[in-house]
């Protein structure tokens, strides 16, 4: 306009603020994917805590019958197992017969787990 001069950006400039901006973009989408990852992970904790409990209050219930080591597959939730064991736990002072139960659910075939373990009196 009256100087002579070319007025604008360069293109110099122009690349420099295209690498700020990917960068940028880039950064926001690594953030956003991780949320995603850290909301499916959270999920999947909460779904076995709850699978873990409803086990737990079932062996509470019921009472446990053997001495062993179980596992199965939740029907209702493809890709969660669990594993059962009960072993002994005698402590003579005490004049009663334990067991510790231990419940462990697992998912994305073994690579995550949660486990629940308790004392229960012997029925």
């Amino acid at each position: 306009m009256g100087g002579g001069k070319d007025e604008g950006f360069t293109l110099l400039e122009v690349m420099v603020a295209v690498a700020v901006l990917a960068f940028a973009l880039v950064s926001i989408l690594a953030v956003a994917g991780r949320n995603v990852s850290l909301s499916a992970r959270a999920a999947d904790l909460r779904t076995a805590s709850a699978l873990a409990d409803d086990m737990a209050s079932r062996i509470d219930a019921r009472g446990l019958s053997s001495i062993s080591s179980r596992s199965g597959k939740f029907e209702e939730r493809p890709g969660f197992e669990w594993h059962l064991s009960v072993v002994p736990y005698n402590v003579p002072s005490l004049g009663t017969r334990m067991r510790i139960v231990r419940i462990l659910i697992t998912w994305d075939g073994g690579e995550e787990s949660y486990e629940v373990s308790f004392v229960a009196a012997e029925t």
